[in-house]
């Protein structure tokens, strides 16, 4: 397709992939580009035409109508043309467009705080019911979980709302019922505010049970360390701890019977497999399950799976897990089990468990060719010093050792460039 002048782009793309699809496209290579609405999100990219039909964000939400102007904004390139041209496809079929076309609106951009604080009485119940065990509606989790775990940080930190930078904007009845309600929730937590700081949208409420069940574990508390990503005791270890964060702190790993399948995700991650990897790994364990198996399909959702476990909800509750148990450690006195060189969230967010790796990405490469790169490197431990070194010994030779063109170029405009700058 790509030969023909056409091409994808969507969310979960592969960064290094995305970046040369819309690099092509705007050199004129490509002449046409199929997207998801991921390109009202935040992507430069620019065109003579969009063509539209029943535009939807996801499978199933009809695209509200400051998401198809933002789109139909697209239209015209900066630089180059005046106007674009916007073509609606089957605008009267109802099934494809439910709402006709959407009218250019004016919409009011409100604070997440501010929608959660006009439903006080069921804000100030949620947080009230938190530290209850009580089975919480997803739909109430959706919309007070993150705040009530911003206010919940605050108010520990503080003991006080008042000088919040919101405030201001609130009645003091209102202040007075969130802190008599934050103060029933948090009488006894003693999780450490710095905590609820540097994880921002986790829950202290639920991190002090889960500190309750470190406290109660019978068993050697190294059982409830991660283990580094090439031990074989990795997916079990992930597995474990994603159930303690949904048994404890918030069911964030769903559905239940899926915990495995998360688990060996975000183990081959930090593993660093390239995705191709990982996805050939998945269709022939179901291929040796079921036989016949929709490639497609498991594409999408090994996607999916990586971007939405692996690299947000993995980080973010892992790393709250850790720094939980670095607070039991050091209580139990056992600061010798504490791992300060590893940083699970980093490493998580980017797919690497080795220092060559980070360096490679902290150079500026992507991951794909990071981990292409890795792969003939073949050592652990360079900083970026030594992989500027290692590409400088090798740039006459950089066409020749296997690596994709693409990333060939990756390596020449992230490593030797900053190699001349700093000469």
């Amino acid at each position: 397709m790509v030969e023909a002048g056409v091409a994808f782009h969507y969310g979960n793309m592969p960064s290094l992939i995305r970046l040369e699809v819309e690099r092509l496209f705007k050199t004129g290579k490509l002449k046409f580009l199929v997207c998801t609405s991921t390109l009202i999100e935040g992507v430069n990219l620019s065109c003579r035409t969009i063509v539209v039909r029943g535009p939807r964000k996801g499978k199933k939400t009809p695209m509200e109508p400051q998401d198809f102007w933002n789109l139909a904004g697209r239209a015209g390139r900066w630089g180059d043309e005046f106007q674009g041209n916007i073509i609606c496809i089957d605008a009267s079929d109802e099934k494809a467009w439910p709402s006709g076309v959407p009218q250019r609106t004016r919409y009011p951009i409100r604070r997440e705080t501010d929608t959660a604080l006009s439903k006080l009485e069921e804000l100030a119940a949620y947080i009230e019911h938190r530290p209850m065990g009580v089975a919480l509606d997803p739909s109430q989790v959706r919309a007070f979980e993150q705040v009530s775990a911003y206010l919940t940080t605050a108010f520990v930190r503080d003991r006080s709302l008042t000088g919040a930078p919101w405030a201001k904007r609130q009645p003091a009845t209102t202040l007075q019922r969130l802190e008599q309600a934050l103060s029933t929730a948090t009488e006894g937590l003693d999780i450490s505010a710095e905590i609820g700081a540097r994880n921002p949208g986790v829950n202290l409420i639920g991190l002090q049970c889960l500190l309750a069940f470190f406290r109660g574990y019978e068993g050697p508390p190294e059982d409830l360390l991660p283990a580094p990503s090439e031990s074989d005791d990795a997916y079990h270890r992930f597995s474990n701890m994603m159930e303690r964060i949904n048994d404890n702190v918030l069911t964030v790993f769903l559905p239940k019977t899926l915990i495995p399948l998360h688990a060996l995700t975000v183990s081959q991650w930090l593993k660093g497999f390239s995705l191709p990897t990982i996805i050939r790994k998945r269709i022939e364990y179901l291929q040796r399950r079921d036989g016949e198996v929709d490639t497609a399909g498991v594409i999408r959702k090994t996607l999916e799976m990586i971007e939405g476990t692996a690299r947000f909800l993995a980080p973010r509750y892992f790393s709250a897990y850790v720094d939980v148990l670095n607070q039991h450690l050091k209580a139990i006195g056992r600061e010798d089990l504490i791992d300060s060189d590893l940083d699970i969230g980093v490493a998580l967010e980017f797919g690497v468990s080795t220092v060559t790796l980070r360096s490679l990405m902290e150079l500026g490469m992507s991951r794909i060719g990071a981990v292409a790169l890795y792969e003939i490197v073949a050592l652990d431990g360079l900083d970026e010093a030594a992989c500027i070194q290692w590409v400088v010994d090798r740039r006459e030779q950089l066409d020749a050792i296997g690596l994709p063109s693409i990333v060939v170029r990756e390596v020449r405009e992230k490593v030797l460039t900053k190699a001349l700058m700093e000469e």
